[in-house]
């Protein structure tokens, strides 16, 4: 009798860890932050706008407005609000034609944070997962992938970045909704 307790009982512990190890293999939100994180230090997600020779700048200088994101004027309109350069939209004279464009001119509180880089231009921090707010359980159907939907928000800001100056740039006041595929490697969960 006490034999067939021991067998039961050894049996029931090895069907319990065939079922835990079966359950470890899918991904934890916190898995996925981490290879979402590694994916954002991997390619460093600064938030800069720069020009074309940006080392040679002669301030002021008038940029088109056309073609421009909403990541380029959310900057532009905070630079504004913060003193750091004055940025103002209007028609411009260009060849034959009258064009929308702003004109740009880095302040004296500007020159004297250092707010232009010659290399990178106005940068204003970098993109930093902020969390993993829902995944797909991989499986042979999705070729173990998982389709992982996060946030994200502007971190690392200069020391002359107000947040609340720069309302109009997505993740400076308030986080992102973004998305990406992610596969398990030898090296945790990753980006594809």
């Amino acid at each position: 009798m006490n034999n067939k307790k021991r067998i039961l009982m050894l049996g029931t512990l090895a069907a319990a860890a065939a079922v835990l190890a079966g359950c470890s293999s899918g991904p934890s939100k916190g898995d996925l932050k981490d290879g979402l994180a590694q994916f954002f230090k991997d390619k460093p997600q600064t938030v800069c706008w720069n020009i074309e020779n940006s080392a040679a700048v002669q301030w002021p200088i008038q940029i088109p407005s056309e073609g421009m994101t909403k990541e380029q004027v959310g900057i532009l309109d905070g630079l504004n609000r913060e003193g750091i350069a004055t940025v103002q939209l209007g028609l411009v004279q260009q060849g034959f034609m009258n064009v929308s464009a702003f004109t740009i001119n880095l302040t004296d509180k500007g020159r004297s944070a250092g707010a232009w880089d010659p290399q990178k231009g106005f940068c204003v921090g970098t993109k930093t997962v902020d969390e993993v707010t829902e995944f797909t359980v991989p499986n042979k159907d999705n070729a173990g992938m998982s389709d992982v939907k996060f946030t994200w928000k502007i971190d690392d800001v200069p020391s002359w970045v107000e947040r609340d100056k720069f309302p109009k740039l997505p993740g400076m006041t308030a986080s992102v909704n973004d998305e990406a595929m992610m596969a398990k490697t030898n090296n945790g969960w990753r980006v594809q």
